[in-house]
């Protein structure tokens, strides 16, 4: 019998010398062992290897850094630029093949979720602004003491019956705005008068109005429904929510 792999009547493949059984056996994929002569070497080529997912984990990175960003309302604009950045990158990754695909889509997720929450925190904090700090009321009438003995016809001055002008609405909707501390809206030429515009057609008292336009805060019980209107006017006329 020639030299070869035969099986020894155990079930495994054994190298026949020509005239002996040896002690080398097949592996038992049925690979022929590199160390016997004449047998073929087995193949040693190694599998593909899988690409690391550099652009993955940067644009996972800058997702995360872009939420932080977009949640300060100082730096809002800068955190939107890193998100968009983020997702363009994680995107990127995503086509990346042998690379693994979890950081690109968590890094796409994130910059979403990110871009939504860091709008909800600036219009919140917007508003708030808008809105302003309570005052306390200050009477600046004081009574006399002669008004009882010499009584005047004439009618007691009240707030004017007349509804502002809706530019000057936006006018003094400006001061109080930039008293905030919020400058984010004089680049917008068309904000304000929009913004007055929409408070003249609301269901806001005159009074309420007159106040706006003279740059004051409104106190009452009209303050929440202005808070609310002033709101609603934001949303509407910023080209850029």
């Amino acid at each position: 019998m020639q030299a070869g792999w035969y099986d020894d009547g155990s079930g495994r493949q054994r190298w026949w010398d020509g005239a002996r059984w040896t002690d080398d056996f097949a592996p038992a994929q049925g690979a022929v062992p590199a160390n016997v002569a004449g047998a073929p070497a087995p193949s040693t080529s190694p599998a593909p290897g899988r690409v690391s997912p550099v652009f993955g984990f940067v644009g996972l990175g800058l997702a995360v850094l872009g939420t932080i960003l977009a949640c300060i309302p100082a730096v809002f604009g800068v955190g939107v630029v890193v998100l968009l950045a983020g997702f363009v990158v994680s995107l990127v990754g995503l086509f990346r093949k042998g690379a693994a695909k979890w950081p690109s889509i968590v890094g796409m997720v994130l910059s979403v979720v990110g871009g939504i929450v860091g709008s909800i925190v600036f219009v919140v904090v917007l508003a708030a602004s808008l809105a302003g700090p309570v005052d306390p009321v200050i009477p600046t009438d004081t009574p006399s003491s002669t008004s009882s003995e010499q009584p005047s016809d004439s009618p007691s001055i009240g707030p004017t019956e007349a509804r502002p002008a809706p530019g000057d609405i936006g006018e003094g909707l400006a001061v109080l705005v930039r008293a905030g501390g919020i400058s984010t809206y004089d680049d917008m030429p068309d904000f304000y008068p929009c913004a007055g515009q929409y408070l003249y057609d609301s269901d806001l008292s005159n009074e309420s109005l007159q106040l706006i336009a003279e740059g004051q805060d409104v106190t009452g019980p009209e303050r929440e429904a202005v808070g609310k209107v002033i709101t609603a006017a934001t949303l509407s006329c910023d080209p850029q929510p």
